[in-house]
């Protein structure tokens, strides 16, 4: 069990117990909130000395004030320790591998210099800002509770988000200003104030985040953000790594090797050598070239970290795409609730609304200096605890970022280790969060589990299914007769009329907007349906609707009710309508349990799931 992810630190009695309250909390219990959370409720923000020192408080932490040997908060923890080279290995690999993989998507519409003298030296100010917030919030719990076990919140660049902002902003944008060098500032700048709007909406949830988890099934919420672990931190990732299988396949089982197995090489990071491994093959395929590295050698010199107000001459433009916008906005903020709920999971239990402030005055830090992609923690915390970091991995993390940002170094890395060669961590890191999960599910809300991994599977088909109509648009295809036909698109690949073509595509593209919130509805109305709580699942059926409404979910762009979308074959009635009679039905049956007719949740029969689960325990 020393390995086994989500669980490390505190030793297996420990990891028993966390697993056994966590499985209960949040999933149709009536618990009360967690006693840090309802301290934050009645304080705000609380002073600057209680920043991350959430609840969980062992019974030595009075003993040691007592006695007097509370330390310092800025030495409460070592600043290093060996788990840190793991840490910092997997998390400035998944930070660099993210940010190289985003500009190179971006290369073909934007120049050298927005790319490498704006967004990534913005990239360093914002990683660097947040590495040291969440290690001085795991500096402060230390100095609170005398724990030295705690591992910082893992920080970086919000990989769907990045995806997210570059095609349906910035590249939406290029195309749509006509593809000039005027039209490649101004996508920029546009990015650029939609990154500083999106920070700002989670500074502002910040103060409620207490009330949003304690109101949602944990189940729902790790379902969701395991469904950003599936489609995008695994399967799109795969996507790409099948281009280069013999460089990228036998790095990744490597890893896997190490991490589920505990095969390692003695005094060796374990993340270190699935990464030589693949570099030293794309150099012997030939999929690495010396001359890649040659003209990557011209980017480097200083790039200053400097702020940059010029984008936000294009505001009143980001209005257009506030559709994206704010439900991404929404979505991080619950992403950041779902990360410190597995770090909660995982023996760490962080103030959240600071957690939730600090990413967004990070992706904030970012905007004012050039860069369009948001900052937040990471999922898989439990990954980095098992690994055994602390927080030197982090500060080791913001700190080589800088450097690689500054000094123009990001390119003759990504020629040297291309983002193949360090994807497959990535990959990992997807599959470790849907393990968490349903380590902490029941196994009779395995289906509710299912179904909130569905809506992410949705919205990366969506994006790939768009990315190969373009590629078609740009450079046609080759016939069955090998002949090269050239293609001409009569709408964008990326605009809503490509969708309405037909009502596949409709409900693909529908199905996949808003994904997160979408698979927290339906994980939660699952979850209360099995626990024979209709009344709890007409409420989220009702929550649907008004969030369908108004294009939060299954829309392009958000909207008051009354006034639509502009699209006449807009869907979102048919989607509210739908989740209105999915609640009407629940109140019916809720009404018939009430009068006697249908058990009540003590009565029920166990799911086949929950048998299965009893006799492997036996």
């Amino acid at each position: 069990r020393a390995h086994r992810i989500g669980v490390a630190g505190r030793g297996g009695a420990m990891a028993d117990e966390e697993s056994g309250r966590a499985r209960d909390e949040h999933n149709g219990e009536e618990d009360p909130e967690d006693d840090d959370d309802v301290e934050l409720a009645s304080q705000g923000f609380g002073s600057c000395p209680d920043l991350g020192a959430g609840g969980g408080e062992s019974s030595s932490d009075d003993e040691s004030e007592a006695l007097g040997m509370r330390r310092p908060w800025y030495s409460a923890m070592p600043y290093f320790v060996a788990g840190d080279i793991d840490g910092f290995v997997a998390l400035f690999s998944n930070n660099l591998a993210c940010m190289l993989s985003g500009s190179q998507m971006l290369a073909a519409a934007l120049p050298k210099e927005i790319i490498y003298d704006k967004i990534i030296p913005g990239v360093g100010a914002s990683m660097l800002f947040g590495c040291v917030w969440y290690v001085v919030q795991a500096q402060l719990k230390a100095s609170k509770t005398g724990r030295t076990d705690l591992t910082c919140l893992p920080f970086g660049i919000n990989t769907p988000g990045l995806f997210a902002f570059n095609s349906g902003i910035i590249l939406a944008v290029y195309h749509a200003e006509g593809e000039s060098p005027d039209a490649a500032w101004t996508a920029w700048k546009v990015g650029v104030v939609a990154n500083f709007v999106q920070g700002l909406v989670e500074m502002i949830l910040a103060p409620i985040g207490p009330y949003i988890s304690g109101a949602v099934p944990m189940v729902a919420l790790l379902g969701s953000l395991a469904s950003v672990g599936l489609a995008w931190l695994f399967t799109n990732t795969l996507q790409a790594e099948a281009t280069w299988p013999a460089v990228t396949f036998a790095p990744f089982f490597f890893f896997v090797c190490a991490m589920f197995a505990d095969i390692k090489v003695p005094k060796m990071p374990s993340t270190l050598l699935p990464v030589l491994l693949g570099a030293a093959l794309a150099w012997a395929t030939g999929k690495a070239k010396s001359s890649d590295v040659s003209t990557a050698m011209n980017e480097i010199g200083f790039h200053m970290m400097t702020p940059d107000l010029a984008p936000f001459e294009q505001f009143g433009a980001v209005m257009s795409y506030m559709g994206i916008v704010v439900p991404l906005a929404l979505t991080v903020a619950i992403g950041t609730i779902q990360v410190r709920q597995m770090a909660e999971n995982a023996g760490d239990n962080y103030n959240l609304q600071w957690s939730m402030f600090g990413d967004g005055l990070s992706t904030v830090i970012a905007s004012l200096f050039g860069s369009p992609w948001g900052m937040t923690v990471y999922i898989g915390h439990g990954t980095f605890k098992a690994m055994g970091a602390k927080i030197g991995y982090a500060l080791a993390s913001g700190l080589c970022t800088v450097v690689v940002c500054c000094s123009g170094l990001a390119a003759p890395i990504l020629a040297i280790f291309p983002a193949q060669v360090l994807n497959p961590i990535i990959m990992f890191i997807g599959i470790a969060v849907n393990i968490e999960a349903l380590e902490i599910a029941p196994a009779r809300h395995w289906p509710a589990f299912l179904m909130a991994l569905v809506p992410g599977t949705f919205d990366w088909a969506h994006e790939a299914a768009a990315n190969l109509a373009a590629a078609v648009c740009a450079k046609g295809f080759i016939a069955p007769n090998g002949t090269h036909v050239s293609a001409a698109c009569a709408v964008s690949p990326h605009g809503e009329a490509a969708w309405e073509l037909t009502p596949p595509l409709q409900g693909l593209r529908a199905l996949g907007s808003g994904y997160l919130l979408t698979s927290i509805y339906w994980a939660s109305m699952t979850i209360y349906v099995i626990d024979h709580r209709f009344g709890k699942a007409a409420f989220w059926a009702f929550v649907a609707a008004l969030s369908a409404s108004c294009g939060l979910v299954h829309g392009s762009t958000v909207f008051a009710p009354w006034e639509g979308p502009g699209s006449s074959k807009s869907m979102h009635w048919d989607f509210t309508l739908a989740y209105v009679l999915t609640g009407g039905l629940f109140l019916v049956i809720h009404l018939l349990q009430t009068a006697g007719f249908v058990p009540p949740k003590s009565h029920h029969k166990p799911l086949a799931t929950d048998q299965v689960a009893v006799s492997k325990s036996k």
